[in-house]
């Protein structure tokens, strides 16, 4: 992760999300070749925040000229993250630190996410979003990571502010250990300027109803206005994240010493009726070939819409900015109407990869938090190696308005799986007769995979969101 650590866009590495660690066994706070090193847990404030910029840069190795340690750490929520510190005095006794250095640390949002609800409609969910992981090269393979992970399982369990975690992902070899499945797909549309959306006419006729004007993202004001359309476009979108009211006007702080010879963020923003109805985050590059003709490209880091018509207003705007030969528009879906607006897959030279990784932390009160698409009755056998409190047999009954109950029961169970397939299923995009077909769980009573799998599929695919 960057020190621009609370979002990463497409025109930038998404990396907030990883070390590169490989752990050894679970719980272990050595290797075969590393002797012990004692560490201890710390409590991070603002007071911490030039070892925890220095504990940045050293795992990402990025640095941004002229941005304090104070302006890195901006977002950084420090009731929910936490760290591990080299204990002293050895680290000091050499004169290097003044201070004992951070081995690793962690951070989380307090988040909404869009799942599905009963019977094709939408469910928010409150969601734990994990951010700035990280651990000393010096200090991999030692259980770190795998002790800062427990601890903020524990602590999300402990609060009570959540049933689900997401993250983003940089190495995908990771998460799974610690019980993420990959829910949403991480859609790229490269879309050619001045393509015409070929949507239907009702849509095309109303959008025109519809302005459009631009102004800088950095803004206070710009982003209250980013927040209220994306809390009200995540009401219907599965797969839709939003971010903390508190953090929206300060989430695309952008100064010179950040973004380089980039230009400043832009949004675009689609306006019906004098209310905000749809939005872009942009950047634009500026490309020229050698006889002098513009190529331009534009990045669409982030973009959320009411519906249909103010999508297609605000899309159909970017499409025509000029001296701009390509539009990339990043966080999408595979059933998005812009995909097959534009002309499809080819047309739009789509790419593919994964997206939002989802966690339930627990597994009763997640699973009676989302809605289902029909009814359903089942035992599911789970097994939790790093929340053994989710390990046993959970009781699901839907009922025939999609609503379900899960408690504890000692009947025996339908089918058996890891926690994390069911974080995989949990936006209903992956089913779980497909994730059953790749031998992912355990089928005990027939017909009981393809019952709970009918049961939690959402009507459309998750929509992608932004990294975090």
């Amino acid at each position: 992760m960057s020190p621009r650590h609370c979002f990463r866009y497409a025109d930038e590495p998404r990396k907030s999300l990883a070390d590169s660690l490989r752990l050894g066994h679970p719980g272990s706070v050595t290797s075969p070749t590393t002797p012990l090193t004692p560490y201890r847990p710390v409590t991070l404030t603002t007071d911490d925040a030039e070892r925890m910029m220095t504990l940045e840069h050293l795992v990402w190795f990025e640095v941004a000229p002229g941005v304090s340690a104070l302006e890195g750490i901006d977002t950084f929520d420090f009731a929910r993250g936490g760290a591990l510190e080299m204990e002293p005095p050895e680290e000091i006794a050499d004169g290097h630190h003044e201070v004992a250095p951070l081995a690793g640390m962690y951070g989380a949002y307090d988040m909404v996410l869009s799942a599905p609800g009963p019977l094709g409609s939408v469910a928010r969910v409150a969601m734990n979003g994990l951010t700035w992981v990280g651990v000393h090269p010096d200090h991999r393979r030692r259980g770190i990571l795998r002790s800062m992970m427990t601890e903020h399982l524990q602590g999300i369990r402990s609060r009570g502010d959540a049933a689900v975690a997401g993250l983003w992902a940089a190495e995908v070899g990771i998460y799974g250990r610690y019980g993420y499945g990959t829910a949403a797909l991480e859609v790229m549309l490269s879309v050619g300027s001045g393509t015409e959306l070929k949507a239907p006419s009702h849509i095309v006729q109303a959008a025109k109803d519809i302005t459009t004007h631009m102004a800088p993202a950095h803004t206070v004001s710009a982003g209250a206005a980013i927040h209220q359309v994306q809390s009200a476009a995540a009401q219907h979108h599965v797969g839709s994240v939003t971010r903390p009211e508190s953090i929206a006007g300060v989430w695309f702080r952008d100064t010179p010493q950040r973004r380089g010879e980039k230009e400043p963020r832009q949004v675009v923003f689609a306006v019906r009726d004098g209310e905000p109805v749809a939005y872009a985050v942009i950047r634009r590059m500026s490309v020229w070939d050698d006889h002098n003709n513009a190529e331009g490209e534009m990045s669409v880091g982030e973009m959320a819409a009411v519906d249909p018509t103010a999508l297609h207003a605000l899309v159909s705007r970017l499409l025509s900015f000029d001296l701009i030969n390509k539009v990339k528009m990043y966080s999408r879906s595979t059933d998005d109407p812009l995909l097959w607006w534009a002309g499809g897959p080819r047309t739009t030279r789509t790419s593919i990869t994964d997206g939002l990784w989802v966690r339930l932390v627990d597994v009763p009160k997640a699973l009676a938090e989302r809605g289902y698409a029909a009814a359903c009755d089942v035992v599911i056998g789970v097994t939790d190696e790093t929340c053994p409190w989710n390990t046993g047999r959970w009781h699901l009954v839907v009922s025939g308005d999609g609503v379900g109950r899960c408690q504890t029961t000692q009947a025996p169970a339908d089918l058996e799986l890891d926690v994390a397939v069911l974080g995989s299923a949990y936006l209903g995009g992956r089913s779980l007769a497909s994730l059953a077909q790749a031998g992912f769980m355990t089928e005990h009573t027939a017909g009981a995979v393809g019952q709970l799998s009918r049961a939690m599929r959402a009507d459309t695919e998750p929509l992608g969101t932004f990294g975090f």
